[in-house]
């Protein structure tokens, strides 16, 4: 009994974030709503090596004070990861926005990865860091700094079982700066549902608040996200 109240209580709580969430930031000036589904496969062997493999897609449903769906990008990704120490991982990832084909104004866009990961379980809980360096080429080249910070929760037990609900919340601070760009500061936070819906797979639902630029033209941006991750 304890354990379907607190189903029911997370259930009703991630609702509540979702509708405020909306309703809250579709009130601001400069703001867009855009969806963001992924697609993700995990391949970790029996050594140090780790790979992944992402597809994603953007798409802006709401801007400029109306609902108009317009395609972004769909992007493909690819991390190799070595684990250097205890919970601690090496990576190097390509990324390929395919932006042209949506609009013939805009370049395609590659980005190269170098990132740092360190995670951790505490009993239930299990917290990661994220500091990424990036270097995104495109119309201009912009080099980007990132750092996240994140934190896993299942919703009944020690770990997540098969169909067994989760909770993921994280903050990421980012900083850019380009040869023909003044630098910029940008902070999001994000807050997701997830449910192992079979061994090795998982599926996450949620919203993510992303504030552009706060120190010169400020600007935000709600995703509903959602993904689906498998693991081999």
């Amino acid at each position: 009994m304890t354990t379907l109240y607190s189903k029911k209580s997370s259930f009703l709580f991630f609702l509540i974030f979702v509708f405020l969430g909306i309703q809250n930031t579709k009130a601001q000036e400069n703001f867009s709503m855009l969806i963001d589904p992924d697609f993700t496969i995990n391949i970790d062997p029996d050594s140090r090596w780790s790979y992944n493999f992402n597809l994603s897609n953007r798409d802006i449903i709401y801007e400029d004070g109306e609902y108009n769906f317009d395609a972004k990008h769909l992007q493909l990704s690819h991390f190799t990861s070595y684990e250097v120490g205890f919970y601690s991982k090496l990576s190097l990832g390509i990324r390929y926005r395919f932006k042209e084909i949506f609009d013939k104004d805009i370049q395609d866009e590659v980005r190269i990865v170098e990132q740092f990961g360190h995670s951790r379980k505490y009993n239930s809980l299990k917290v990661a860091h994220r500091a990424r360096f990036e270097q995104r080429l495109r119309e201009i080249t912009t080099y980007r700094t990132r750092y996240r910070f994140s934190v896993e929760l299942p919703l009944s037990g020690q770990r997540v079982d098969p169909n067994e609900f989760f909770i993921i919340g994280n903050t990421e601070a980012l900083f850019s700066v380009g040869s023909e760009e003044r630098p910029k500061l940008e902070q999001r936070f994000s807050l997701a549902l997830g449910n192992e819906i079979w061994a090795k797979t998982k599926a996450t639902l949620g919203l993510q608040y992303r504030y552009e630029d706060y120190t010169g033209n400020p600007a935000s941006e709600l995703f509903i996200t959602s993904e689906v991750i498998l693991s081999l």
